[in-house]
């Protein structure tokens, strides 16, 4: 198959997820081995991330390869009501590693299944339903799991489940709060006396951009550049001081 129909399928009836489906033009892979994938003129790309940080073995492993040809040749698929070979035996080595009296595994299709049924089982143990998120999270894009997501992913699917509370988790790397020091993330994340000015000023700078976003849509144009964005930043709280001086 070529690179063109490859594409023209793509855009005509492949769904992206968390994109905006007009603005995007996705890559098409040829193939991939070892650390390394390729497009359909033989550049090579180095997959710094694992995919989705589920390739770690390397692509195209041939041991990986060779136990999912075995299987497919035995059994393709059963129901999770009968017991099977393969599944008991990934559980035991699962258990073997394990801390303390963990000994049962669940299985699931992907992370926000696993992320769903973890939250109703420890809802279930404990008999407690609050459940604590940092911010800075992404957990899935189902109804708990979105939930529980901290990012922008999660605003445009509110309100949705109940008792989930999110926190402020130290990260001096790029801080919310404009942190110049691992002590000073970590008091502003819990809340220290600075907390609520680095809040304003982040609320602040958020409303910012929205309103450039809405003026970039009515006069179609970009802000690229961070100095003129932070010219405009300027001017627009320079005309609401003089404002607020007229009306005094």
């Amino acid at each position: 198959m070529s690179e063109t129909t490859v594409r023209a399928d793509d855009r005509a009836h492949v769904f992206h997820s968390w994109s905006a489906q007009g603005l995007i033009n996705p890559l098409p892979i040829k193939g991939a081995l070892g650390s390394y994938f390729w497009d359909y003129d033989d550049r090579k790309y180095l997959d710094f991330s694992s995919q989705l940080v589920n390739i770690n073995i390397g692509h195209q492993h041939p041991r990986l390869v060779a136990a999912i040809q075995e299987q497919a040749a035995t059994l393709c698929t059963i129901q999770p009501a009968f017991a099977n070979d393969k599944r008991g035996e990934a559980a035991r080595l699962i258990a073997g590693l394990a801390p303390g009296s963990l000994n049962k595994v669940f299985f699931t299709n992907g992370g926000a299944e696993a992320t769903e049924n973890a939250v109703r089982l420890a809802r279930g143990h404990t008999g407690r339903h609050k459940v604590l998120s940092t911010y800075r999270s992404y957990h899935g894009s189902t109804s708990t799991a979105i939930t529980a997501t901290g990012d922008p992913r999660r605003w445009a699917n509110e309100p949705t489940a109940v008792g989930v509370v999110h926190f402020w988790g130290p990260y001096p790397y790029r801080s919310p709060f404009y942190a110049s020091t691992p002590e000073e993330e970590a008091y502003l994340a819990a809340g220290g006396r600075k907390a609520e000015a680095a809040r304003a000023l982040h609320l602040e700078r958020q409303s910012l951009y929205l309103r450039l976003h809405r003026i970039e849509e009515l006069l179609g144009v970009s802000f690229d550049d961070e100095d003129a964005v932070l010219g405009l930043h300027l001017a627009v709280r320079a005309l609401a001081f003089r404002r607020r001086r007229a009306a005094a």
